[in-house]
C-alpha cells in the first residue's frame, strides 16, 4: 500500500499550477488530451480542499498520495469517458512515469483505516507525478517562452513574407514565398524552424536593401549645383517640394500617385500605397531613418535633387 513515509519530499505545489505544468507538457510527455484529463481527475482526488474558506490548499509531501478513488469516480470526473478508456489511459500515465500502481490482493483500491485516520492505501499512487513537479514547472516555463517567441517570429515572417510578394523572385523563391502560409499554419513548427524562414526571407530581402542604401547615398552625393529647389531648413517635410514650374518634374502635392508608381525599390517594403502626399513623405523619411540615414541628410538630399 501507499503511506506518507514511503513518499519522496518536493516543494507544496498547488493542483492549479501542476495541472498548467502538465497541459503545457502533454507533447512533451507523450499524453493525448484525454490522459491529462485524467491526470486532472486523479489529482481532483487528493484530500487539499479547504473546508472553511473553499479553494484548495497546496499538495505537500504529508498529504497521502494515493488515489483509492473508483473507476466510475474518476470516468465521471474525466468528463464521462468510459472504463475502458479510462484503463488505457492509467496504462500511459504509468508507462511515461507519472503514476505507480499499489494494488491490493482482490486488486481493488481501498484506505487503510488506524485511530479514525486514513493512514494508507491501496490504489493509484501520484508520487512520481510529484516528485517532478518542480521540474515539471521550470519545462512549462520554459515551453510558454518559447511559444511567445514562436509567436513574434511567425508575425515577423509574416510581414517579409508580404514584403517579398511584391518582389521580382526567381522561380524557386517564389514558390518558397508561395508555401510559407501552409508552413506557419503547422502546428508542430519548431523555433529553429521559424529562424530558419525568417533568416531565408531576410536573405532574399537583404539584396534590394543595399541597393536602396546605395542609390540613397549616390544621390546624397551628387553637387549642389544638380538642385532644383533652394534649401530649406531640413526639418520640415512640407517645405520640402520640386519646382512647380519644371513640367517634367512630378509635384509631389498634386501628382504624388503617378510619383509612387516610380518608387519600386520603396513599394518593396510598403506595398499599400500611401492615401495623401503628406503620408509619403513621412513613409520616405521612415524608410531613410530605418536605413541609417538621417532625417538632415535626407531632406538635404530632397533639397539638392528634388522627389524625380
Amino acid at each position: 500500500m501507499g503511506t506518507v513515509q514511503q513518499q519522496p519530499d518536493f516543494r507544496p505545489v498547488t493542483r492549479r499550477d501542476l495541472m498548467a505544468a502538465v497541459n503545457t507538457l502533454a507533447r512533451d510527455l507523450g499524453l493525448r488530451p484525454a490522459s491529462v484529463m485524467v491526470v486532472d481527475a486523479l489529482l481532483s482526488c487528493l484530500p487539499c480542499k479547504k473546508a472553511a474558506a473553499g479553494g484548495d490548499m497546496p499538495i505537500t509531501p504529508r498529504l497521502l498520495l494515493t488515489v483509492y478513488a473508483a473507476n466510475s469516480t474518476l470516468c465521471f470526473r474525466a468528463k464521462g469517458i468510459t472504463d475502458r478508456q479510462l484503463r488505457r489511459h492509467l496504462e500511459k500515465l504509468e508507462e511515461v512515469g507519472l503514476i505507480r500502481r499499489r494494488d491490493s490482493a482482490n486488486g481493488k483500491r481501498f484506505p487503510i483505516h488506524r485511530g479514525g485516520r486514513v493512514i494508507g492505501a491501496f490504489g493509484l499512487d501520484l508520487s512520481p507525478l510529484l516528485a517532478r513537479s518542480e521540474e515539471l514547472l521550470r519545462l512549462a516555463r520554459i515551453r510558454q517562452q518559447e511559444a511567445e517567441e514562436l509567436r513574434g517570429l511567425k508575425s515577423r515572417i509574416q510581414t517579409l513574407r508580404a514584403r517579398c510578394r511584391s518582389l521580382a523572385l526567381d522561380e524557386e523563391s517564389q514558390g518558397f514565398v508561395d508555401a510559407l502560409q501552409n508552413i506557419l499554419r503547422r502546428v508542430g513548427i519548431t523555433l529553429a524552424e521559424a529562424r530558419a524562414l525568417l533568416a531565408k526571407l531576410t536573405g532574399l530581402l537583404e539584396p534590394r536593401r543595399k541597393d536602396t542604401q546605395a542609390e540613397v547615398r549616390l544621390r546624397s552625393d551628387q553637387p549642389l549645383e544638380t538642385a532644383r529647389t533652394s534649401g530649406a531648413d531640413g526639418q520640415n517635410v512640407r517645405h520640402i517640394e520640386t519646382d512647380k514650374s519644371d513640367p517634367d518634374t512630378p509635384s509631389l502635392r498634386t501628382d504624388w500617385p503617378r510619383f509612387w508608381n516610380t518608387l519600386t525599390t520603396l513599394r518593396a517594403f510598403y506595398p499599400e500605397m500611401p492615401r495623401t502626399p503628406h503620408g509619403l513623405s513621412r513613409l520616405i523619411f521612415d524608410f531613410g531613418r530605418a536605413l541609417g540615414v538621417s532625417h538632415a541628410s535626407l531632406a538635404e538630399a530632397i533639397a539638392k535633387l528634388g522627389y524625380a
